[in-house]
């Protein structure tokens, strides 16, 4: 799958990449907000979209929002280090797939893997 990551910390958005790319899948874009990370969404046209809660100019949530509203077919994964209901909760009434704590690296490839397979039985 073609995957933009959208996260202001550098290193994690290098290391979701590297998970990425060990899995078989290709980043085509990073964004360090969630403005940027909309933009590349919708320049580059990704089977899957990783994007964090909490980030300058717009957050993941706002992202994810008009991402699937302008884009409804693209995977959208979510991650967060903040633990609770609330991220989860807030990305999925914005139309993400799944939101998975940043700590947990298998529950983020089993989340990727289920929204890639959720939009190829959907189409």
């Amino acid at each position: 799958m073609r995957v933009v990551v959208v996260d202001d910390n550098r290193e994690v958005r290098e290391l979701v990449a590297k998970v990425l790319a060990r899995a078989g899948h290709e980043v085509v874009a990073h964004a360090h907000d969630g403005w940027t990370g909309v933009q590349e969404a919708l320049r580059q046209r990704p089977d899957l979209v990783v994007t964090n809660w909490r980030m300058p100019v717009m957050d993941g949530v706002e992202a994810t929002r008009r991402i699937r509203s302008a884009y409804p077919d693209v995977a959208i994964v979510a991650l967060s280090s903040t633990d609770g209901p609330q991220p989860r909760d807030a990305f999925l009434e914005a139309g993400a797939d799944s939101c998975v704590d940043k700590r947990d690296m298998p529950g983020f490839l089993a989340a990727v893997h289920a929204a890639a397979l959720a939009r190829s039985t959907a189409a």
